[in-house]
């Protein structure tokens, strides 16, 4: 993804598991923090949704503000595994 470093937008992904698990969360600093993504949809396609900021606006209702590019981490919380990956990396652009 390329985030504008003046910008707010959503993190999207989709996620397919077997069986199917309905809670993530998302750490955008390496795991000090995470954050419950909500569910959406993007294209007809079942989604879980972050809503992100760049650097240089205000953080509002953003569940993160990046200062760089990032590797977020997400994790199933309504799962008896709670297995931490790697996600698609966010890159900022001016």
């Amino acid at each position: 993804m390329i985030l504008k470093r003046a910008g707010r937008e959503f993190y999207n992904l989709a996620i397919s598991t077997t069986p199917a698990v309905a809670s993530w969360e998302a750490s955008f600093d390496g795991g000090a923090t995470w954050s419950a993504g909500t569910a959406g949809t993007v294209d007809g396609v079942a989604v879980m949704q972050w809503l992100i900021a760049g650097p240089s606006v205000a953080k509002e209702t953003a569940v993160a503000q990046l200062s760089g590019p990032v590797v977020p981490q997400i994790r199933a919380t309504s799962n008896p595994e709670i297995v931490v990956r790697d996600a698609p990396r966010i890159d900022l652009t001016d």
